[in-house]
């Protein structure tokens, strides 16, 4: 089992490179620094995670309004020249 030993900077510097499984052992033994700084990383990550979804989620939302407007044109030009 791991554990984060230190400073609380150094704890966060060691957190960061944990893996997701170290952290959640970690995380879920107690209420001690470790945990508490365990259980932060998850967050961070958690939160990283989400603001990249959300990026993503945008970007096919202004594609789908452009491909709705495209085929929009489409029916009109098919529309005057039929």
């Amino acid at each position: 089992m791991t554990t984060l030993t230190g400073s609380s900077t150094e704890m966060v510097e060691q957190a960061r490179k944990l893996t997701d499984a170290e952290l959640t052992e970690l995380a879920w033994m107690n209420d001690s620094p470790q945990a508490l700084k365990a259980r932060g990383e998850l967050a961070r990550r958690a939160a990283e995670s989400g603001r990249i979804t959300l990026r993503w989620a945008r970007i096919a939302g202004w594609a789908g309004i452009v491909a709705v407007m495209l085929a929009v044109v489409a029916v009109v030009l098919q529309a005057f020249t039929a």
